[in-house]
């Protein structure tokens, strides 16, 4: 067989027979069959010292037992993956610090009893999965520019999803948009563009992709593939490949793909774009959203083996530096990121340098990122510069600052607030500007944030007790949590202290959450009342 001969690939580089729908990682990332798993999650258990397990949503898969779960009052989802199945550490650290609207966002991962877990948001609304038709005018409306948007959040920092199919696609805001899931299988793209390994996914959803010896070549194109697929169920309501074997699949995608014919006009030259099977030819983010804005397009169908376009140029990887006799180049924007938290003192550098630019053009088509970096090689506060560099080609929650990781938003606060003498890193972070520049990408309250920058313009990080206050606002945490008890209304908190001493209630209202809580919900006047009369008191 000729080695670009493009084809399906055996039957084991999928999964064992019998299961054509099933979702499979490379051989290597598998368990050994029979291997004793760990004992799976009841309800009331509690994982990660804080999520409560419900109970199971569905079956027991192949690869992870996946549970509605709460914590503090909020559900979420759990997937607590089987024994030999786990992400790779780059793909997780990158899923629980990226925020889009179109990617259902990992809240936090970590191991338990040796299985590997993701907590995830949960979606009450479900999957694509659970109604078997939607209106064309509903496709067409959220389903296609949602899976665009989600798509193209993912391929531009470096990652094909490779397992796109309705049941990992959920409806969220009212059914108002869908959202990309279970990113478990996704792989990183090379400098090339793609990578190869084992073919992964679900065959019935899978694309034709060029194979080598077993291996594909798995590129963005993949997932629109996927997406073709996915819009053939969703407007018919049934599945192209559903109930076949690899073979007839393989032996299908050999004759040709015939549209069905309940998909007509734009939706039908959508689909045709999507699944033709030159996978340079087939249509992407540009092409997709050129038919969201109503333009006309023509798919242009081509042979497996004509060349690449003259046109379509690689990205040019950008020599990020040199570093103990290492050259470190980087070939999307996550890999700049990465780069940026690990060598954070050469990217002052780095803006003076006119590489870096015409490396960020090839991610920006109206040269903002470009415009943006040559303006803060002025800036004379070079860590203030890098940290809006960083915050402008990734927006993440994970606050990075001077090549530390600081966590979450809460964990942040934690520090400012524990630490017995000011952090060097910390101090600078907020008189910087910066603290609020964050919270600013993250669409906090401007006047909230406005506020706060009196505060800290005034008395610098003298007054804890007031920035927590204001950012407990920012946050708009409404619930507090007393003796576990939920509280979040002020008639919550009436009952909850309804029965405790006066020296109960006195340690509460000396407690720092508690006052930052009361202000929230609107009580700054009786906290200064109530204060007053402690005052008096002692």
């Amino acid at each position: 067989m000729n080695i670009d001969e493009t084809r399906l690939p055996e039957r084991d580089a999928f999964q064992a027979p019998g299961e054509p729908g099933e979702t499979c990682l490379p051989q290597s990332a598998l368990h050994r069959e029979g291997a004793p798993q760990s004992a799976a999650l009841s309800p009331g258990d509690s994982l990660a010292g804080s999520y409560i397990v419900n109970e199971p949503l569905g079956e027991s898969g192949k690869q992870a037992d996946v549970y509605l779960a709460k914590k503090d009052g909020r559900s979420c989802v759990i997937k607590l993956y089987h024994q030999g199945w786990r992400p790779t550490d780059q793909l997780q650290s990158f899923l629980t610090g990226f925020r889009h609207p179109n990617v259902a966002h990992v809240i936090e991962n970590g191991d338990h009893r040796g299985r590997h877990y993701e907590i995830y948001e949960y979606y009450a609304e479900g999957t694509l999965e659970q109604k078997k038709q939607y209106t064309p005018a509903f496709i067409q409306k959220v389903i296609v520019p949602s899976m665009n948007e989600g798509l193209h959040a993912l391929h531009k920092n470096g990652i094909v999803h490779c397992d796109i199919k309705p049941s990992n696609i959920f409806l969220g805001e009212n059914s108002e948009k869908a959202v990309i899931g279970d990113c478990g299988i996704s792989g990183y793209l090379g400098p090339e563009g793609k990578f190869i390994d084992k073919i992964r996914g679900t065959p019935e959803y899978a694309p034709r992709t060029k194979t080598f010896f077993g291996s594909a070549s798995m590129a963005p194109a993949y997932d629109y593939g996927s997406l073709g697929l996915v819009l053939i169920r969703l407007c018919t309501g049934y599945s192209f490949f559903g109930g076949m074997s690899i073979n007839e699949i393989a032996a299908t995608w050999e004759r040709g793909i015939a549209i069905p014919n309940q998909i007509s006009g734009r939706l039908r030259e959508l689909v045709q774009g999507l699944l033709l099977e030159e996978e340079d030819a087939r249509w992407g983010y540009k092409e997709v959203k050129r038919w969201c804005e109503n333009e006309f397009i023509r798919p242009a169908d081509r042979s497996l083996y004509k060349k690449k376009k003259a046109d379509e140029k690689p990205i040019r990887p950008l020599i990020f530096g040199r570093f103990d006799e290492v050259t470190v180049s980087v070939s999307t924007l996550h890999q700049l990121t990465l780069a940026i938290h690990k060598h954070w003192s050469h990217v002052p550098n780095l803006l003076k340098r006119r590489e870096l630019s015409e490396f960020l053009l090839q991610f920006d088509e109206d040269a903002t990122f470009a415009k943006t970096a040559q303006e803060l090689a002025r800036l004379r506060d070079q860590d203030a510069a890098t940290f809006q560099l960083l915050y402008m080609i990734e927006k993440v929650d994970r606050i990075h600052y001077r090549g530390r990781d600081f966590g979450s938003l809460d964990d942040f606060l934690a520090l400012l607030e524990s630490a017995a003498e000011p952090d060097p890193d910390v101090v600078a972070f907020v008189k910087s500007g910066m603290f609020t520049y964050y919270l600013r990408l993250r669409d906090a309250d401007s006047a909230q944030i406005e506020a706060l920058e009196r505060v800290i313009q005034k008395d610098g990080l003298n007054n804890i007790a007031a920035i927590k206050t204001l950012c407990y606002s920012l946050k708009k945490k409404k619930e507090l949590q007393i003796a576990n008890q939920t509280i979040s209304t002020s008639e919550d908190f009436v009952d909850a202290i309804a029965h405790k001493t006066t020296g109960e209630i006195s340690d509460l209202l000396e407690n720092g959450e508690v006052i930052a809580w009361l202000y929230s919900i609107g009580f700054q006047k009786e906290i200064l009342k109530m204060s007053a009369l402690q005052e008096g008191v002692s």
